[in-house]
């Protein structure tokens, strides 16, 4: 049997994973190659110094993680002790439930990597400090070309794991202004104003724990409550937080399962059949029904007793209305207390952890779903569980407390109509409606974007031929009803298109792909050769596409489609 080559664009966790799938399945007959722009392997963003200073941390622990040659845990307790104690940690402190740095976790997936490159039964040449500049289609082989600089290799498969992007679209340019807080070291020259951060997710956290650090220092007083301490000079400094809704994320509480991509999304046989039933399409109250009510009422029945005949819209209602009716620090508190009575007790929070696997099972019938449902998704279940699986940690929830209570962070709730406006000399205006339904135009010197990683479009994909070839195409949505879809479309024209047979379809983020995670072709078939795993390119039609849940999910369906489909 002839070699099959392999390729893997990008030498993050996606690829981590997708190396861990092959050396699993027991292959000899296989060569593959791992393009990576950086010096190190493992690590993507998140896990090295282009995204994470000595004070990030995790929001994932040792037993939450898919299974890797070592655990977190051995590997910990394996390192020097002088190491550990660089890192705030003593060797007999670490457990499996807590979390860790995130520059040390991205040295442990470094080691997995190194691992499993040691355990592959099949020749890996690993290319460091190797941009791929260009993927290209070769259909009458069929096989890929991929280019660097200085050579170019053809392969009978490639897997795009490129990972997280931040575009720069003023930064540098404007004095003051930042696209996003990565990497972090860019944010620590003191400034002695308010700096203004949008969003309130993790991404928010990270850069109010590097802000922080830069401003003052964190004390203990009376040996346990944190206290916040701005430097000398520095009166004016402050955070302020600008949200849509106001609301502060969840923070972490012990978790019963804590392996969420332990569930079985419906399978390929269950969708169609699903769809067979439903006009074409998969239900998001199907799905709701399915991965949240049904689970919900294994671990609380006296929960689902109440909310088993409401809508999602009636449940998002209900969940949300305490956090929106309280002041969102006094929330925030009261929820980290709640979250420690958890720990401390190992009781679960059900309905947060249903919740998160709701948000993971989501991911596979959402490119199934009509239109009218992925609005709904977005609008309504999307922002709840983007607050409740954001899991801050124990630690930043208390540093946030500490700098509220000093007066050094507060949150601003500004609605979907806010608006940043570049100042002609540097910094921005933040331009919203206030709680009182007054307009607002605050002047910032220093303002950084702290949405997340945002969903790029398809015409920003790193590889031109394949653009150019059509190999990749825009990810839609068909309608359930042209009333709707016509309705829509006044509303929001850029992002309603109609076909030729009169057929309308919602224009959503990114990439359309198959449940293999190939690009859609024009016939509907996915690419024989092609597969993708670039986080920012495929939320159209995989909304929850972050962490290591979805590499080891995603690079299951990849593996097994590459390795059971016809060989060259």
């Amino acid at each position: 049997m002839p070699e099959l080559k392999i390729a893997v664009v990008g030498g993050g966790p996606s690829a981590l994973f997708i190396l861990k799938r092959l050396v699993q399945s027991g292959r000899r007959d296989l060569c593959l190659h791992i393009f990576e722009r950086k010096s190190r392997l493992g690590l993507g963003m998140p896990y090295g110094p282009e995204g994470a200073g000595l004070e990030h941390i995790t929001n994932v622990s040792s037993n939450e993680l898919p299974e890797l040659p070592q655990s977190l845990l051995d590997w910990v307790q394996s390192l020097p002790h002088q190491e550990l104690e660089a890192h705030g940690l003593s060797p007999g402190s670490f457990s499996e439930e807590k979390v860790l740095p995130r520059l040390l976790f991205g040295r442990y997936l470094e080691a997995q990597f190194h691992n499993l490159l040691a355990a592959a039964g099949f020749p890996v040449e690993v290319h460091t400090s190797t941009p791929v500049l260009d993927v290209v289609d070769l259909p009458e082989r069929p096989a890929l070309r991929v280019v660097s600089e200085e050579q170019c290799w053809e392969f009978d498969r490639v897997v795009v794991c490129t990972g997280h992007h931040w575009p720069r679209r003023h930064e540098g340019k404007v004095p003051g202004y930042f696209d996003s807080p990565y990497p972090p070291a860019k944010l620590q020259s003191p400034r002695n104003h308010p700096i203004a951060l949008r969003g309130g997710s993790l991404t928010a956290v990270d850069a109010v724990r590097t802000l922080a650090r830069q401003h003052g220092s964190f004390l203990r007083q009376n040996g346990s409550t944190l206290v916040y301490q701005p430097r000398p000079g520095l009166d004016q400094f402050k955070l302020v937080l600008h949200t849509r809704n106001g609301l502060l994320p969840c923070v972490r509480f012990y978790l019963e399962d804590p392996r969420v991509h332990s569930v079985d999304p419906f399978s390929s046989q269950e969708v169609e059949q699903i769809k067979a039933d439903h006009g074409g399409f998969v239900p998001l109250d199907l799905v709701f029904h399915e991965y949240f009510k049904k689970l919900l009422l294994e671990r609380d029945p006296a929960l689902y007793a109440k909310i088993k005949d409401w809508s999602l819209e009636e449940f998002v209602q209900a969940a949300l209305e305490p956090r929106q009716e309280s002041d969102p620090f006094a929330y925030f508190q009261a929820e980290y207390r709640e979250s420690l009575n958890s720990l401390a007790q190992e009781r679960s929070i059900p309905w947060k952890e249903v919740l998160a696997i709701l948000s993971f099972a989501l991911n596979y019938p959402a490119k199934h779903f009509c239109a009218e449902d992925m609005l709904r998704l977005k609008r309504e279940l999307a922002p709840l569980i983007a607050i409740v699986i954001a899991f801050v940690p124990q630690s930043s929830s208390q540093e946030m407390l500490a700098l509220h209570a000093a007066g050094r962070l507060e949150l601003l709730e500004v609605g979907a109509d806010s608006e940043v406006e570049i100042a002609p000399e540097g910094g921005i205006f933040y331009s919203y409606t206030d709680a009182r339904q007054q307009t607002r135009r605050v002047a910032y010197q220093t303002f950084v974007d702290c949405i997340g990683q945002p969903p790029l479009p398809l015409q920003a994909f790193p590889f031109p031929s394949l653009l150019r070839q059509g190999v990749v195409n825009q990810a839609r949505l068909p309608f359930r009803s042209q009333s709707q879809a016509l309705q829509h479309q006044q509303s929001d024209p850029e992002n309603v298109q109609q076909d030729e047979e009169g057929k309308f379809y919602l224009i959503v983020p990114g990439i359309a792909i198959s449940d293999a995670f190939q690009p859609l072709q024009p016939d509907g078939r996915g690419h024989s050769c092609l597969y993708l795993m670039s986080v920012p390119f495929m939320s159209g039609h995989n909304p929850d596409y972050s962490g290591l849940d979805f590499c080891e999910e995603a690079s299951d369906r990849i593996v097994n489609s590459m390795l059971t489909g016809p060989n060259p």
